[in-house]
């Protein structure tokens, strides 16, 4: 199978590969960049590839995989290298179409264990908390609008695979709220002024975990929402726990209590 190999920066493909790292790019062609041998290689087949892309170096030692690509197409190096979100490129991409999940996918799911996630800005922390989510069996993840997109190259990469595999619907938050509420599901807020902790607390329903904004936590709105909240006990000289890692313990104390 001969494949071509795109050398002009005025290329559609390129122009397109690079408008992906914005966010206003992302929601207009709604489709997504996704880097590294073992993610691009094992996206599920329920996803839609556009394009599979390689820059020519990877061409030479990696025969094999470009064969089962998808519309595989080669970048001229430098060409690869600026379409790229990697300090050191791996030299292969791929450009995957979004998916727009619904409260309604989430509520499908018999588990009932929801992660909602209130204006998270870190890519990292937003990566990690799906990628968390994904190793404790969660339902699927509620996040809020003013949050960072889910489709970031950087969120993409610290989600290490587990963003094609749960549901994550963006949704307002009090919206969101009042339908888990009619479905019956408890909403635990994690606020650091609670009175009690995660391991007093009856974790076994259903539920949903609130997490909130890495610096200011959850707003007084969001709170306003909760059923239960719990407060990850903690030195007295820590004033409070990175928002994924946070998130990672309440997630492993319910799959704790529910006895996975």
């Amino acid at each position: 199978m001969r494949i071509n190999t795109i050398e002009s920066p005025n290329n559609h493909l390129v122009k397109k590969a690079k408008s992906l790292h914005s966010s206003k790019g992302r929601k207009e062609a709604g489709e997504f960049l996704v880097e590294g041998n073992k993610f691009v290689l094992n996206i599920p087949k329920n996803w839609q590839v556009v394009n599979t892309i390689f820059s020519q170096s990877y061409t030479e030692k990696n025969q094999d995989q470009m064969q089962r690509a998808i519309n595989p197409i080669i970048f001229k190096e430098n060409l690869f290298n600026a379409c790229s979100d990697t300090v050191t490129p791996s030299g292969i991409m791929a450009i995957v179409k979004t998916k727009n999940y619904t409260l309604k996918d989430i509520l499908a799911c018999p588990k009932k264990f929801i992660i909602i996630a209130c204006n998270l800005q870190d890519p990292g922390n937003m990566g990690t908390l799906i990628r968390t989510a994904n190793a404790v069996s969660a339902s699927g993840i509620i996040v809020s609008p003013d949050s960072v997109d889910i489709w970031n190259p950087k969120v993409v990469r610290s989600a290490a695979g587990s963003i094609f595999n749960l549901p994550i619907a963006i949704s307002d938050i009090e919206l969101a709220a009042n339908e888990l509420k009619t479905a019956k599901i408890n909403l635990i807020a994690a606020d650091l002024s609670a009175q009690i902790t995660p391991y007093q607390a009856d974790f076994k329903g259903p539920l949903a975990l609130m997490i909130g904004n890495e610096s200011k936590g959850l707003g007084m709105e969001q709170l306003a929402l909760s059923d239960i909240k719990v407060k990850l006990p903690m030195s007295a000289d820590v004033e409070s726990l990175n928002a994924s890692v946070a998130s990672g313990v309440l997630m492993y104390e319910v799959l704790r209590q529910r006895g996975f």
